[in-house]
């Protein structure tokens, strides 16, 4: 990147920051006079100021999710390496402004109003339920419990759970159903894992058997999974084949460790985004769709994202902590 690419992307960032911070609280006497003062400095200050401001408001529907900005982003043409890093420079701070720095720390806040129990970025948590059951909650993960005199629901909010089920004996006769995506796992022995990803979910059997059935399931859809087996099924009703799957590296993350074995860079994304503060965007399509193997610790996965970029011959641009764009 030359002088003058590496000047345009500093004042769009600092143009990014004045505008986010005008967003907050009121500004001080000095903030005021120091943001005039910049402004007065060039021309280029006060047009990416103005810029700024108006994608600020035109991007309000990027305060959910990033994913919305693709539709803006122009389709690809053959560029230099340079005019990409100073593009996904300007984007990160374009992703600054839409999104917020706290939703990027905090998360969604609907989660916090509808949870029962929840966890932050990078936190495990043991929940404890009244039945005697147990629920190890992975990171940015959220449940709520529905418990009747028919049956022991746990819906899954977000995020990963491994369910260790107290079983149907003596005075204790409830079916113990674990709710996400639209569908239910009916525990019918003692240990499984369910994974919420928005539109769909997968559950791997642990320990003896379980009961896995969409949504929408007509008669004979829902499936029996027996310990190692994996099944992924969809919001719509749909379900995928039943797959074997090694129990140790799909349970890793209990242990600290997130293992990917020729999984798509937008999976590996998902999962990394909920073990960090801030948030990584993956700036088109395609490139979401490129493998990734490696063992990465949750403790620092900085590290992770640098053997990805490297791995794949990619790029990434960052305003730490809040957000990396990869390109």
């Amino acid at each position: 990147m030359n002088d003058r690419e590496q000047d345009a992307e500093a004042i769009e960032q600092r143009a990014a920051e004045w505008v986010a911070r005008l967003d907050g609280s009121p500004l001080s006497e000095a903030e005021k006079g120091e943001l005039r003062r910049w402004l007065g400095q060039d021309p280029e200050h006060r047009a990416a100021f103005e810029e700024a401001s108006a994608t600020w408001r035109e991007l309000a529907a990027l305060r959910l999710d990033p994913g919305p900005l693709r539709a803006v982003v122009p389709p690809r043409r053959r560029v230099s390496a340079a005019r990409k890093a100073a593009r996904a420079g300007a984007l990160v701070g374009l992703l600054v402004l839409a999104a917020g720095v706290a939703r990027f720390q905090f998360g969604d806040p609907w989660l916090m109003l509808a949870a029962d129990y929840r966890t932050a970025p990078g936190e495990l948590r043991t929940v404890p339920l009244p039945d005697g059951s147990t629920v190890e909650l992975g990171a940015s993960s959220a449940i709520a419990l529905d418990f009747s005199a028919g049956e022991r629901r746990v819906r899954l909010l977000a995020g990963e759970a491994f369910f260790a089920v107290a079983p149907q004996a003596g005075a204790e006769t409830r079916p113990f159903v674990a709710e996400a995506a639209g569908g239910s796992t009916t525990a019918l022995g003692t240990q499984f894992v369910v994974e919420e990803s928005g539109d769909a979910a997968d559950v791997l059997a642990i320990e003896h058997q379980v009961e896995v059935a969409p949504g929408t399931a007509e008669a004979g859809k829902a499936v029996v999974l027996s310990p190692g087996q994996e099944v992924r099924y969809r919001r719509d009703g749909g379900i995928g084949r039943v797959r074997t799957r090694d129990i140790a590296t799909a349970t890793a993350w209990r242990r600290g460790l997130l293992v990917f074995n020729g999984a798509r860079l937008g999976h590996v994304v998902e999962t990394l985004n909920r073990y960090r503060r801030g948030r990584i965007v993956i700036l088109d399509d395609e490139l979401a769709q490129r493998r990734v193997s490696g063992v990465f610790p949750t403790r620092d996965l900085d590290d992770a994202i640098e053997t990805i970029t490297a791995e794949l011959g990619i790029g990434s641009r960052s305003i730490y902590p809040l957000i990396t764009v990869l390109y």
